[in-house]
């Protein structure tokens, strides 16, 4: 069991996103957010791709629906004229 903490597991997510964890691949291209939370949920906790995909799927519906909800561009000013 470990003792890590659901705070100590968010800054290793945040970290996978962060643009200043930037990492090479073996092909001399950037590795993405996607590798290195792969990386994370399979190397480091022994989950499977289809849970990496199923948090991925959540975390872009999750930014998409917040974009909708908050973006001036999709406000409807249908009013103002």
């Amino acid at each position: 069991m470990t003792e890590e903490t659901l705070h100590d597991l968010r800054c290793y997510v945040s970290n996978c996103f962060n643009v200043n964890h930037v990492t090479y691949s073996m092909s001399g291209g950037v590795q993405s957010g996607y590798n290195h939370l792969s990386r994370l949920m399979i190397g480091e906790y022994d989950l499977t791709h289809d849970d990496v995909d199923e948090v991925v799927g959540e975390l872009e519906e999750l930014v998409a629906q917040y974009i909708m909800d908050n973006s001036p561009k999709f406000t409807d000013n249908e009013d103002d004229q």
